[in-house]
């Protein structure tokens, strides 16, 4: 099911603060974060899971780390071994609907570029952003390229030349998959929706929930979870498409 990569930030110094009452620092250490808790709701017809991507919750990495020392601790508890332990690797759904997707935004903020000599050296046009790639890449004598190219903190509505970036993802299709350059585009699909960013390599299969909290409120963890529940059943069709059931 859908994940996002999450971000982890520590700060060395945090406080809590009461209503009318001084602020209490919380020392933390070096490896200590302030952290979120993460929902993750499981299929066990398709193996798959739904991820909450947290700001100040769990990576990917550590979401697999504790998954999988909870698979060792079952196994201490049923008195089972194995001579080569398995550890848990989650791998992202791909969503190959979200390249024509992003095709018809109405904004696109940046396009990062990142590849080889072997990889632009396919059989491209003369006037496009992926042969100019090309062009500084055999200019310069170099191996790999990373180039990015975005608006910075301009205006919401600006964006980057749609004409030029259409045809950037139009030649990418044509390119055969082995010599794909890597494509990330950071994209506005209106002008009251959220930034997203999306790899046309892996467009993982991502969601929203829009969610209005009070001031001073904040959102439980049961609450949050019948979301998931809900946007996960709206999205099954799409899992089923690409996963098969266990055990078929």
């Amino acid at each position: 099911m859908p994940f996002s990569t999450f971000k982890v930030k520590g700060n060395k110094y945090s406080c809590k603060k009461k209503f009318g009452e001084i602020k209490q620092d919380i020392l933390l250490n070096q490896d200590e974060f302030i952290g979120e808790f993460n929902s993750i709701v499981y299929d066990p017809v398709y193996g798959a899971v739904a991820i909450q991507s947290n700001f100040y919750g769990l990576t990917i990495k550590q979401t697999e780390q504790v998954l999988t020392e909870l698979r060792f601790r079952y196994l201490h508890e049923i008195g089972e071994s194995e001579e080569h332990p398995f550890t848990v690797k989650l791998a992202p759904i791909i969503d190959r609907s979200k390249i024509d997707r992003v095709a018809n935004a109405d904004y696109f903020k940046k396009i990062r570029i990142k590849g080889s000599d072997v990889m632009l050296d396919a059989n491209l046009g003369d006037d496009n952003l992926l042969s100019e790639a090309r062009d500084i890449l055999n200019e310069s004598a170099g191996v790999n390229i990373d180039l990015s190219i975005s608006l910075g903190r301009a205006e919401r509505t600006a964006s980057l030349d749609t004409e030029n970036i259409i045809k950037v993802i139009e030649q990418f299709k044509d390119i055969e998959v082995d010599e794909r350059p890597q494509i990330e585009l950071t994209a506005l699909y209106n002008e009251d929706a959220e930034v997203e960013v999306v790899n046309l390599i892996e467009p993982r299969m991502t969601d929203r929930i829009a969610i209005e909290v009070e001031p001073r409120q904040t959102v439980g963890h049961e609450y949050l979870l019948q979301e998931f529940l809900v946007k996960y059943d709206e999205r099954r069709p799409d899992v089923r498409r690409v996963l098969v059931p266990i055990g078929e």
